[in-house]
């Protein structure tokens, strides 16, 4: 029996199933490969997540600090420009006490010298004997003038030496009022030194840990940098939008009334050339439908409107229009807050890339604060935003507040608000330590303002 062909069969069979083992085993591989970087990008983005948030808290808390410094800085220089002013106020009061302490003792003088003098003239001090040893009538009267006048005299004297008395002890009090008011400055002068050195402290810290990371500092800026720029395209197209809307709608209104005013003078002009209209014309005329009057179209409620808790009525009042009340509009956040980045472009002095364009401010307000209407107006917009949640924009005339950052909303686009109603609650930021911030803009339509020359 030949067995070469089946030992030919046998080693054709093993060369395919050791090749098909080989190719799964490859396969196998190529997936455990491919599962594992997979897992390593997972892993990357979520490191480089971590590490922007992270820079983002440095940054914030870096603004934070910065924000405390500089108040710290104007507490100091308050209590400075204080304590040159009762310095100041000490010297003059030295000076009055001086000038009061010299008059005394020029009153208590001449009233020394005086009754010295007018005893010296008798060795008796009986005022009968002073006048009775007058060597004549006319001199014993003119002994008892004197002594009248002397009275008086004396009585006026010691009533300016009490009043000097009384003055110099109202000074001395003021003097130890004014020690007590210094001694309390200087107090707190110390305790806003340290606590600048502290915030100082803290500051110089997070530099030192963002230098550190400054490929990822940049990266986090730049794309803090593009959402601003997002922000900013959508504002201006919503604006835009604003006006061309009004635009149209002038000219149509425009239209609308060169056509009345052409109607008008069309039935003038036939009314001219009738002599007598007949009664019956009179009648259709005066029977002609009125054109239907133009419904306003019925707005459908937002869904992100949900009911404003009740707020304080603001004690302010304003009259007149939005611009005629500039400086002095309500303050876009309820409860206590800083203003930790201001208006225009800014260069940090330590952080070389730390560069901010800034169209607003932002404010940090405690968790739970709300943003509120800084003056009458009607909500023009209210849209969601990468990187600042839900922006709403408000306008008065020709002006318009804007409030970003906001994590419920109270309002709906076209709603009526008065100055001081809910817009809605400032995102607080979990992984931030509840950081609550919100951006404000003001801008005179595409115009962007300074918010802090506005709002009080």
């Amino acid at each position: 029996m030949n067995f070469k062909p089946l030992v030919i069969l046998f080693l054709t069979a093993a060369i395919a199933a050791f090749s098909a083992a080989a190719q799964n085993s490859d396969m196998g591989s190529v997936r455990k490969q491919k599962e594992q970087k997979q897992k390593e990008i997972r892993h990357t983005s979520t490191q480089i997540d971590n590490t922007s948030k992270k820079i983002s808290r440095q940054l914030n808390s870096l603004r934070s600090i910065e924000a405390d410094i500089a108040t710290q800085g104007k507490l100091i220089d308050t209590l400075n420009a204080q304590l040159d002013s009762i310095n100041t106020m000490i010297g003059t009061v030295n000076d009055s006490i001086t000038a009061i302490d010299n008059r005394l003792a020029s009153l208590r003088s001449s009233y020394a010298k005086a009754i010295r003098q007018m005893y010296s003239h008798s060795s008796s001090f009986d005022r009968l004997m002073f006048i009775f040893s007058a060597k004549s009538f006319h001199e014993g009267y003119r002994r008892m003038r004197y002594l009248k006048q002397f009275k008086k005299w004396r009585e006026r004297n010691a009533e300016k030496i009490k009043e000097q008395m009384q003055l110099l002890e109202q000074e001395k009090r003021h003097l130890e009022t004014l020690k007590s008011q210094k001694s309390s400055n200087l107090t707190a002068q110390q305790r806003a030194k340290l606590d600048l050195e502290g915030q100082k402290t803290k500051q110089n810290s997070v530099i030192k840990q963002l230098r550190k990371q400054d490929k990822q500092l940049r990266a986090t800026l730049a794309e803090q940098q593009r959402q601003a720029e997002a922000l900013d395209r959508e504002l201006d197209r919503l604006i835009a939008e604003e006006q061309r809307r009004a635009a149209e709608e002038e000219q149509r209104r425009l239209e609308e009334e060169r056509r009345r005013q052409a109607e008008e003078q069309r039935r003038k002009q036939q009314s001219a050339s009738k002599e007598e209209p007949s009664a019956s014309a009179d009648k259709e005329k005066s029977e002609e439908p009125t054109p239907p009057r133009k419904q306003e179209p019925k707005r459908e409620p937002s869904e992100l409107g949900k009911e404003a808790p009740s707020i304080p009525a603001p004690e302010r009042k304003f009259k007149g229009s939005f611009e005629s009340n500039k400086g002095r509009l309500l303050f876009p956040v309820t409860g206590k807050y800083k203003i930790v980045s201001t208006f225009g472009q800014h260069k940090h002095p330590e952080l070389k890339y730390v560069k901010v364009n800034n169209n607003g401010i932002d404010i940090e307000a405690q968790p739970g604060a709300m943003a509120r209407a800084i003056f009458d107006g009607k909500v023009s917009a209210v849209f969601p935003q990468d990187g600042y949640h839900t922006v709403v924009m408000v306008r008065h005339g020709k002006y318009l507040s804007i409030y970003v950052n906001l994590s419920e909303i109270y309002i709906r686009k076209g709603d009526t608000l008065k100055a001081g109603d809910a817009i809605g609650k400032i995102y607080s930021d979990p992984d931030d330590g509840g950081r609550t911030i919100l951006h404000f803009e003001v801008r005179r339509e595409k115009d962007k303002l300074d918010p802090q020359q506005w709002v009080k």
